[in-house]
């Protein structure tokens, strides 16, 4: 305090001016205002930070759901993969079998037509000179009573005849057809051409067929029945210069 000059009474002093405010005091009131209206974004952020944990829960989902579903369609393939093998094999058994029961047919049909043609080559050839051995060879290729009828058409009589005009028969099989063949029996149908030379005329025979019934015995096919059905044609051509067709 100071004396006011000429009263003596005491002045008191006028008070110190205010310092000025640090500026790091602004800058912490300026920080402690801010927090008003910038701290809702942070807190509207904070749900970001806050989901994460659950956003995790669907992207894990769809990991599992594709890690079913790969499984699923490999599980699938597989299946495929196995199927197809399956039924390839399975294909392959039945083309198998398909051949295999086509080859015993064709053989089987093979035995039928080759002891049809060769019985029918045999009945229709001869050599008047040698009667017996044809005989003898159709006698092993035929069964049941067929020596009987053969001989009550080609015995005797017949057989003299023969070998009065020097007659030799020479027989070729043109085609044989099949019907009815199984295991044990068979019918066929030969068409077979002949040319019978004598002494006093060539005799040529086109397409003659002969119905024949087969059997099997003891593995081997046996001729059981023949029927001469006709010939497509037959010319002769005698010697003595006469000649004559037949149709």
């Amino acid at each position: 305090m100071t004396d006011e000059p000429g009263t003596g009474t005491p002045v008191a002093d006028p008070p110190p001016a205010p310092a000025p405010a640090p500026a790091d005091a602004d800058a912490d009131a300026d920080a402690q205002a801010t927090p008003d209206t910038e701290a809702e974004p942070d807190a509207q952020a904070a749900p970001d930070t806050d989901a994460a944990p659950d956003g995790g829960a669907p992207s894990r989902s769809r990991r599992f759901t594709r890690a079913k579903v790969v499984g699923a369609l490999a599980a699938m393939l597989v299946t495929a993969i196995t199927a197809t093998a399956v039924l390839q094999w399975i294909s392959a058994a039945q083309a198998e079998d398909a051949r295999a029961s086509l080859e015993s047919e064709r053989a089987l049909r093979l035995e039928v037509s080759g002891a049809a043609s060769a019985f029918s080559r045999a009945l229709l050839s001869y050599d008047y000179q040698n009667l017996q051995s044809t005989r003898s060879t159709l006698a092993a290729q035929a069964t049941g009573d067929f020596l009987t009828t053969y001989d009550a058409a080609f015995g005797g009589a017949m057989a003299q005849v023969i070998v009065k005009l020097k007659a030799t028969s020479q027989a070729t099989v043109r085609k044989v057809y099949l019907a009815d063949v199984d295991d044990a029996t068979a019918h066929a149908i030969v068409v077979v051409d002949q040319q019978v030379n004598t002494s006093e005329a060539i005799r040529s025979v086109k397409d003659s067929h002969l119905k024949i019934s087969l059997v099997k015995e003891k593995g081997t096919w046996k001729i059981h029945d023949v029927t001469v059905l006709g010939a497509a044609s037959e010319d002769q051509y005698n010697l003595d210069g006469d000649d004559k067709k037949k149709d």
